[in-house]
């Protein structure tokens, strides 16, 4: 199953995006912190190589 093989959302719903799902999918990139500096380190986040922890990511969870 690809994202083309989803059914369209009704045009009467409400816009819900799950924190990660486009990112997980491959349509965007992950979120790298601003206090990463390390360019591989931030690459390798960015591809998913590396998880960050919430709370680490300033999220307000």
């Amino acid at each position: 199953m690809s994202i083309l093989d989803l059914p369209p959302t009704p045009t009467t719903a409400d816009p819900v995006i799950v924190p990660g799902l486009l990112s997980g999918l491959g349509i965007t990139r992950r979120p790298v912190p601003a206090w990463v500096k390390d360019k591989g380190l931030a690459e390798s986040i960015a591809l998913g190589f590396v998880e960050i922890d919430d709370e680490l990511m300033g999220d307000p969870r």
